[in-house]
């Protein structure tokens, strides 16, 4: 039997390191592209149903106006003046309803057929009042020269005949709506040949308007026989009259691909209703007219919605891929300011303890050396001696730690008053007897903290005095705006901001006389009273400048 079994709970602790921000941005990309990943497929389920209800609508409707023409062709009397008119119009209603990718549409009014089995061009003339008429093309090649004056490929034409899928596609809209894109296509005549007897014309002259450009184009065919037509001039009039250009979407289908009618049975009830093509060819009743119509074809989003389609998933990139670099920029500074903080902390307690370790060394020696000779008095007073200075050494740094560490979490009480900094500089300098040096300049009045000032002053003095050269003296003047000290040195830095930063000294040695914290506290102490410290190096010389504003 096993007694006493603990599961040992796994150290999860892990060492600080650089961040990386590479790394952080792959990991928050592939998450964010998730979440847009669902958006966008929400997003695409609700366009595609949006789209394709608006497609479904649009063709209830063109059905819907198919099935009133048929009706009033077939309630016109064959004898009168209208009726060539709205059997025109019926055809127009078919062109324009077959020109729709995947629709097929043909009528049968007894026994007279009429569709739309080629690709045609109509147009509707106004004469005044309610008089108008309805012409067709007599042959769509007419319209040759208009698409080749424009670079239009054969291959291409259909999308110019007015509907097409763009017409579904949301975005598509938006950006034509707002002009941002312009494929408003015209074919407006000048000049044409009309046949009031077949309701046919030839093109003359055709101004085209397509994509912000215009141009003006003669049509007229050199062999076309213009026997019955006479020739209309529209002057500048031409604009208000506009030819529909209509290519069969699907010139493949016909009369065998119909499955469903639109019927009107005149025995049983006046109103229209849906029959499959079984039952219509297998009922009794007679019928007074007809809509054959092809069973529509299922097209995907891509294909009805194609600008929208390839924005949805191109807009969840860029967005996932803009939160993922906001979300990995705040998380990389945040990571980087925890490891500044903890190389800031590894490298201050290294330097510290170096240079703690060294006066301590000292001390343990001295007090070997003490008790090994406690019956020599001199040599007593020398080790006791030694002993205090190192200690008082140490005193010193840790006393400047403590004032560092104050500076740094703003735990240091400010209080104000008038000083003079000519006054302050003199109070400072007897700190340094033996230091040599040319005070000038104009005395300036600041209300300020004295204590931080002078604190702040007596360090770069002290830096002075180490670092300097000793047999020239150090260059001191006082502005309203400044306090610059300079003075000599062989030393150089490449990086003299680096000296701003703890434990930092201007000999590289640790051993170096000085605990490198003065500039530091200096430089904390002027971020409390709002000043700043700059300094210089180059040319033999070291500069630090205190700017008062």
């Amino acid at each position: 039997m096993i007694t006493g079994f603990k599961w040992k709970k796994k150290d999860t602790k892990q060492a600080i390191t650089e961040p990386k921000f590479g790394k952080i941005f792959i990991r928050r990309f592939i998450a964010w592209l998730g979440v847009f990943a669902v958006i966008a497929l929400i997003v695409f389920v609700l366009v595609g149903n949006a789209v394709f209800e608006s497609r479904a609508s649009f063709i209830r409707l063109m059905r819907h106006r198919i099935s009133e023409r048929a009706e009033a062709v077939y309630e016109a009397d064959p004898e009168s003046d209208d009726y060539m008119f709205k059997q025109c119009w019926l055809k127009a209603e078919i062109a324009d309803y077959n020109s729709i990718e995947g629709n097929y549409a043909e009528v049968c009014i007894g026994d007279k057929r009429i569709a739309a089995d080629e690709d045609t061009a109509y147009i509707s003339l106004f004469f005044g009042g309610d008089d108008y008429d309805i012409f067709f093309i007599e042959d769509i090649s007419y319209l040759d020269p208009v698409f080749e004056a424009a670079g239009i490929k054969p291959e291409n034409r259909k999308d110019y005949s007015g509907y097409f899928r763009l017409d579904f596609d949301p975005l598509y809209g938006i950006l034509y709506n707002s002009e941002i894109i312009d494929t408003n296509v015209k074919f407006m005549p000048r000049t044409m040949y009309i046949n009031r007897e077949t309701h046919t014309f030839i093109p003359g002259v055709i101004v085209f308007e397509a994509f912000g450009k215009q141009y003006i184009v003669d049509c007229t065919p050199a062999n076309a026989n213009t026997e019955g037509y006479t020739v209309e001039d529209y002057g500048d009039n031409y604009w208000i009259k506009n030819i529909f250009v209509r290519y069969r979407a699907n010139p493949e289908l016909s009369s065998k691909d119909i499955a469903v009618f639109d019927v009107y049975n005149r025995e049983k009830s006046s109103d229209v209703f849906n029959i499959l093509v079984e039952d219509f060819y297998d009922a009794d009743s007679s019928f007074a007219w007809s809509v054959g119509y092809n069973f529509e074809k299922e097209y995907s989003l891509f294909e009805l919605a194609p600008v929208t389609s390839i924005a949805i998933p191109v807009a969840a990139l860029l967005m996932a891929l803009a939160a993922a670099l906001i979300h990995s920029f705040v998380k990389y500074q945040g990571d980087k300011t925890v490891w500044k903080i903890f190389e800031y902390r590894t490298k201050t307690t290294e330097a510290m303890a170096h240079d703690l370790k060294t006066p301590l060394a000292a001390v343990m020696a001295y007090a070997e050396n003490l008790e090994e000779h406690s019956e020599d008095p001199a040599k007593v007073r020398e080790y006791s001696k030694n002993i205090n200075e190192k200690v008082s050494a140490m005193d010193r740094m840790i006393a400047d730690i403590l004032t560092l560490s104050k500076g740094e979490t703003c735990r240091i009480e400010v209080n104000t008053e008038d000083v003079s900094v000519m006054e302050l500089v003199k109070l400072s300098l007897m700190e340094f007897p033996d230091l040599k040096y040319e005070l000038k300049g104009l005395d300036s009045r600041i209300r300020t903290d004295k204590k931080l000032l002078k604190q702040t002053v007596e360090n770069l003095l002290s830096n002075c005095d180490r670092y300097g050269d000793k047999e020239s003296p150090v260059d001191i003047t006082v502005t309203p705006e400044s306090l610059i000290i300079i003075n000599k040195t062989d030393k150089t830095y490449d990086d003299v901001e680096s000296l701003k930063k703890p434990f930092v000294k201007g000999d590289d040695s640790r051993g170096a006389k000085g605990t490198g914290l003065g500039l530091a506290i200096a430089e904390n102490n002027l971020n409390i009273l709002g000043y700043k410290l700059e300094l210089v190096s180059g040319d033999g010389t070291f500069k630090a400048i205190v700017k008062f504003k």
